[in-house]
């Protein structure tokens, strides 16, 4: 119920809660933790997070429980989130601790801040304390523990000692009977003030010692123990201590705890079965009451540090001896037999949970069960006295019970303060005390003690004047005294064998085990056992899932190798080229299974049985047996077949790159891996043979692993010499250097410097102002092979090197020997001395190929124009054009300079050459060296001026002004003037595009177009550059001027347009008609329209043409604005006959046919009448408009037909137009007059006029076809 009541205690119950809510912290973060995040970042999804936060949550729990600074949690808690969680923290633009330095700067600063806040709190403390810091640094003093090594050697010894009764015992019985525990040997402790009879009472117990050197000191006197020994009983192991541990306590204590020390080290769990107190009569009744308090005190202190150090609750025998002491004691007890000696003479209580007796009253029980024992000496007095004949032994024992009285008064005393109860331990619900007990070991009878509380005692001590706070005090007894036996001393024993052998031994099993080392060995041997059971069921499981997943793969690969077999055996009897990448592959792979690592698998396939190395070596066998069996025949066959169709076509590029693959093939030449692979990865991927292998790096990869075995030809055919011979013969046709060239490009390449792009040359602005007409030149650029750089810094200084590794190629290749190559190699020339004519041969064709790929590039630079071609586009991108062309970081200047750089690879070669002369001009012999370079360098400027130079001197002339000018844009050079007049026209382009802003018609400038007709002489590429800008430049100048012009028409006369004439007759066929003075206003000579016209156009406009047309080969489609002009000068020819500004018109009238059924025809323009009837065709003249006011035009026929039949009446100031309105058809008389057809109800008549229509149509159709602009 003890145990229980603490279980559920609150403090229990609170650390419960603690830990309980930590483990499920812990298990939230294991296994909740990888699902928690913002987004779709999960934090803690890695196990490093995991694990850094269920460390920091351990953290908390010890710092929680040793009640560590609480700042030290939120230290640790924040740098935690800091490293975990900080890379996903979104701040300004980006994640500022994704990277790891950021983040440990971070926890360093935070480190930092606690430091600071941990120093000022300590400063707090020791304002407050100053003494806090003296344990730590305050000097200790040192005592030797010699003392302390003899106290673990005693312990240690006693221990191996008990070991060895193990070790001692027959083989047989140690390996069918159980081990001896160190615990089953109850061990106790003596303790007790210096001369309270522990030695002696230990000897005289009554228990067998079956040590020699222990027995012999048996009912002998021993010295005093110095620090410890320990007594080996049979039953038991008693540890004597020394009297100095409870005499000086404090002196002694380091002994002391290293004493508790060696035997918790030893008996961990079960230290101590008891302690048995000694404390002798002497030491009871000696003392005064400040006294006893003091050894009571060092008692109590011993016990409460076993207790502690030792962490077991174990039971106390008090035991009283020197009993013999008492006055009569010898005298009453001698009587007793051996066996009533034996016997125990004191109380034993109940211990632990058969304690009914409440702590608080072990007083009254003690006092109770000591006074039973005094009334039994009472009681007893009277027959003794009767059985003794001495009246001095019956003096003696008279004054026994009154002695043993005031004992037990001053046991009770100290057993009140040894054990009394204290609400600060558990001894208010629990007392050690088993038992006390007196004793007596031997019986020297050389001392009694005197009780000062006697009457008589009394008198004596006021008559010798002695005052006495002690009970009792010692007195010596006569050395004449007679004894009936002298040597009985150590003879007899009272109440010791059975307070050992029955009480305190058998008492063994009530010590309490230290709860917390039991229950750590509890925890480690379930600990043990579980991880031995996981052990055996991982190696179980382990077992067993190696024999299922070996299986499981021995069985895959019975089923691959029964379809590799299949496979083979269909490849051979097809011969199907196609199936041979499945062989390939079913090979390779045929080991691999599942996610198996082969060479390294997991721990499951690992406990036994594994094959899959093996399956790996003969897998990787058979996979090269196929490489060399059936791929390597087939490319050395693509090999001979490419090599004879690249003969039979005589092509001498193809047979070199092939003959050089076959030889290396077949073994014959030097062997390149990368290249054979290359070439015939190549070659069947052009061919489709690859398309079966799916990926091209799979065949390379089979290709490599072919090669990579030393015996990759094992499986070849022999040499075809006869092919061999063919191939060398086609290319011994060409010429070495010719067949060289092209292989040394090739191989320069690499080292060559970047291709030089418009972008670089014109200093990154090309991109927006030159493009090529070259797609390639335009991407690419020239090769920087084929640069400046190029020449000097590559091809020079390394042809001379990569010549002799590729004629080194060229000689095996050919089949040519050494020797035969080395007389080749050089010849004499007059001027330059020994010269390599393959060397030279390939610079002539670089120079050639050099001058080809600049005049190319050159030539496909053209002006941007992307949406040059429209006119309407405005002028601001021919500024900007002009504006970068004459800007002091001209594109077009920096495209000059470059081009003649690059164009120019003689330049200063001879001067250099010139000024390294003079410095060595002393020594002969250097001399003669350097006029040997000097010949040689005349020879190369000589080769690169007629290479490259002179086809490209018209450039250098055109930039620098000179044809030796090297990137020099001088003054006065045609490139300068260029740039001026490009200037001026930039400056003409700003102030016309700001005249035509504001609605004003710019003059334009012809200068741009005299330039641009003498672009045609310029070099390459200032012909295609500046004439297309300049041209383009004056349309769109000449456009905004129409364009305005045209916006000008529309806004002026369009509005009087149609304010006045729009919507109006004659203009269209309404009722509404236009007045004739504002037809006269808008139409006539010198009105609106003519003098817009006058004033504006007159002198922009070409007239000549039709229709008419802005000059300055301005685009058609901008001249529609003119058409009003044109329209109105037929108006005015036709309705403005007088040539002035009134309306006139002059007409003539002819009836050159009317039906038969028609009698009489009258016609009346405005008064004036015409009247026919069939006869001579008398033509007749008339105006419009007439004089009269009200104009009217009428036709009539006679006789009528109907009553209705009035003929055609017009009237208003456009009458006439309104009769020609009526007109049936028009045709054209005899004369080429128009004849005007009227069909008045189905009989016609034709009248025949002049002055109406204009060129042949009516003028009515003029002003019908007219629209307002």
């Amino acid at each position: 119920m003890f145990y229980l009541n603490r279980l559920f205690s609150r403090r229990f119950t609170k650390a419960l809660m603690v830990i309980t809510f930590f483990a499920l912290l812990i298990a939230a973060i294991w296994f909740i933790g990888p699902f928690l995040g913002f987004g779709e970042t999960r934090p803690l999804e890695s196990i490093e997070s995991r694990v850094i936060f269920i460390l920091i949550a351990l953290l908390c729990l010890v710092a929680l429980w040793f009640n560590a600074p609480f700042f030290l949690i939120v230290v640790a808690t924040v740098c935690g989130i800091v490293w975990v969680i900080g890379p996903y923290i979104f701040i300004g633009d980006g994640y500022p601790l994704a990277d790891m330095m950021a983040r440990l700067i971070v926890i360093g600063a935070i480190f930092f801040l606690a430091i600071i806040y941990g120093v000022w709190k300590l400063l707090l403390a020791l304002r407050n304390n100053p003494k806090l810091l003296d344990t730590f640094f305050s000097s200790k003093e040192h005592k030797p523990e010699e003392q302390v090594h003899e106290i673990n050697a005693v312990i240690r010894d006693a221990v191996d000692y008990i070991k060895k009764t193990n070790k001692n015992a027959p083989l047989i019985r140690r390996l069918f009977q159980p081990k001896k525990s160190l615990n089953d040997l109850p061990w106790y402790m003596v303790i007790g003030a210096k001369g309270a009879g522990k030695t002696s009472a230990i000897l005289n117990s009554g228990q067998s010692f079956p040590r020699p050197e222990q027995l012999s000191r048996v009912c002998k006197e021993n010295a005093s123990t110095e620090n410890c020994e320990c007594w080996f009983a049979n039953q038991a192991l008693f540890i004597d201590t020394a009297g100095k541990y409870i005499d000086e306590a404090h002196g002694e204590l380091s002994e002391w705890k290293g004493l508790l020390k060696s035997i918790r080290k030893y008996r961990p769990v079960k230290a101590l079965n008891g302690v048995i107190v000694t404390v002798s009569v002497s030491d009871i009744m000696g003392r005064n009451k400040a006294e006893l308090y003091d050894i009571s005190s060092k008692i109590r202190s011993c016990l409460d540090d076993t207790r502690k150090s030792l962490g077991v609750h174990f039971p106390v025998y008090v035991l009283v001896t020197k009993l013999d002491q008492l006055h009569g004691f010898a005298e009453y007890f001698r009587i007793l037999t051996e066996q009533e000696r034996e016997q125990i003479w004191g109380v034993t209580f109940p211990y632990g949970d058969n304690m009914k007796t409440a702590v608080a009253e072990l007083r009254t029980l003690v006092e109770s069960e000591l006074s039973l024992l005094e009334n039994r000496i009472e009681r007893n007095m009277t027959m003794r006295q009767q059985e003794e004949y001495e009246n001095g032994d019956r003096k003696k024992m008279y004054a026994l019970p009154q002695d043993f009285r005031l004992l037990n008064q001053a046991v009770i005393e100290i057993l009140q303060n040894i054990f009394f109860v204290s609400r600060y331990d558990e001894s208010q619900s629990h007392t050690s005390m088993r038992g006390v007990y007196f004793s007596s070991s031997h019986q020297p009878q050389n001392s009694v003690m005197i009780n000062n509380c006697t009457l008589i005692q009394k008198w004596r001590n006021f008559i010798t004047n002695q005052s006495r706070e002690h009970l009792a005090w010692s007195a010596s007894v006569q050395k004449d005294t007679e004894f009936l036996i002298k040597d009985i001393s150590y003879g007899r024993q009272y109440f010791l064998r059975e307070l050992f052998s029955e009480v305190i031994v058998k008492d063994a099993t009530l010590v309490r085990h230290n709860l917390r080392v039991v229950s750590k060995y509890r925890f480690q041997n379930f600990f043990g056992h579980c991880l031995c059971l996981m052990v055996g069921a991982l190696l179980l499981n382990g077992f067993y899932e190696s024999y299922h997943n070996n299986g499981a793969y021995l069985d895959a690969i019975d089923i691959k190798v029964g379809k590799l077999e299949n496979n083979v055996q269909s490849f051979l009897k097809t011969t199907n080229q196609t199936m041979l990448p499945v062989l390939l592959n079913l090979a390779q792979y045929l080991p691999e299974f599942s996610n198996l690592n082969i060479q390294e698998p997991d721990l499951d396939y690992r406990y036994g049985l594994y094959v899959g190395k093996e399956m790996d070596r003969n897998a990787d066998g058979l996979y090269h047996f196929f490489l060399r069996k059936l791929l390597f025949p087939m490319i050395e066959s693509d090999s001979h077949n490419a090599l004879r169709t690249a003969v039979d076509d005589a092509q001498p590029a193809e047979v070199y790159n092939k003959l050089k693959l076959y030889l290396m093939i077949s073994g014959q030449g030097q062997f390149n891996l990368d290249y054979v692979i290359t070439h015939v990865t190549d070659a069947w991927d052009s061919s489709g043979k690859i398309q079966p292998y799916q990926e091209r790096s799979l065949f390379m990869a089979h290709l490599r692993n072919l090669f990579s075995q030393p015996s990759w030809r094992e499986y070849g055919e022999e040499v075809d010499k006869t092919l061999l011979t063919d191939a060398r013969e086609l290319l011994n046709r060409n010429p070495h250097s010719v067949r060289l060239y092209e292989r040394v490009k090739s191989a320069m390449q690499a080292d060559a410097p970047d291709n030089l792009t418009l972008n670089k040359i014109t200093d990154e602005q090309a991109g927006q102002i030159f493009t090529s007409t070259d797609s390639t030149m335009l991407e690419k650029g020239v090769p920087g092979l084929f640069t400046y750089n190029g020449y000097h810094q590559i091809f020079k200084k390394k042809l001379s090197s990569v010549l002799k590794k590729l004629d080194d190629e060229d000689r095996w290749i050919m089949g040519n020997t050494a020797s035969a190559a080395s007389l080749k190699m050089l010849r004499a020339d007059p001027t330059a001395g020994i010269v390599d004519p393959t060397k030279d041969t390939l610079t002539r064709l670089y120079l050639q190929e050099y001058t080809q790929t600049w005049q190319k590039f050159l030539q496909s630079i053209r002006l941007r124009s992307d949406g040059l071609d429209n006119q309407s586009m405005g002028l601001s991108f021919d500024i900007y054009m002009m504006r970068k062309l004459v800007s002091s970081n001209s594109p077009l200047i920096n495209l000059a300079k470059v081009a003649v750089k690059e164009t120019t690879l003689a330049a200063e070669q001879l001067e250099n050459l010139l000024k390294g002369q003079n410095i060595i001009a002393n020594n002969q012999l250097i001399d003669a060296a350097s006029k040997v370079n000097l010949a040689l360098a005349a020879q190369e400027k000589i080769i690169l001026r007629r290479g490259v130079d002179d086809y490209f001197a018209s450039l250098r002339e055109f930039v620098g002004g000179e044809a030796d000018a090297v990137g020099r844009s001088a003054s006065g050079t045609r490139l300068a003037t260029i740039i001026d007049v490009l200037n001026e026209q930039y400056t003409q382009l700003v102030i016309s595009d700001s005249a035509i802003q504001q609605g004003n018609l710019p003059e334009v400038s012809d200068i741009g177009q005299r330039l641009s007709a003498e672009s045609a002489v310029w070099p390459d590429p200032f012909k295609y550059i500046i004439a297309p800008l300049l041209t383009g430049a004056y349309k769109r100048v000449n456009y905004q001027v129409v364009s305005n012009a045209n916006k000008t028409i529309a806004a002026s006369l369009g509005e009087v347009c149609r304010t006045t004439l729009q919507g109006r007759y004659p203009f269209v066929d309404t009722t509404e008609e236009v007045s004739l003075r504002d037809f006269e206003q808008f139409f006539a000579v010198g009105g609106i329209v003519d003098d817009y016209f006058m004033k504006n156009l007159a002198d922009k406009v070409d007239t000549s043409t039709r229709p008419w047309r802005y000059e300055r080969n301005v685009d058609v489609s901008s001249s529609e604005g003119l058409g009003i002009f044109e329209l109105t000068q037929q108006i005015q020819k036709a309705f403005f006959q007088n040539g002035n500004n009134k309306l006139a018109v002059n007409y003539t009238v002819a009836i050159p046919y009317m039906s038969p059924t028609v009698s009489q025809l009258t016609l009346n323009f405005d008064g004036n009448i015409m009247t026919y009837a069939h006869g001579p065709v008398m033509p007749k003249s008339f105006n419009w408009p007439g004089k009269r006011s009200e104009s009217i035009v009428s036709m009539s026929l006679k006789p009528r037909i109907t009553l209705e039949d009035n003929g055609v009446t017009k009237k208003g100031p456009w009458a006439l137009m309104r009769w020609l309105d009526t007109v049936e058809d028009i045709e054209t008389s005899d004369t080429g007059q128009p004849v005007l057809i009227f069909d008045m109800n189905n009989r016609q008549v034709k009248v025949e006029v002049t002055g109406l229509t204009y060129k042949n149509e009516l003028i009515i159709d003029l002003l019908k076809n007219f629209n307002c602009p």
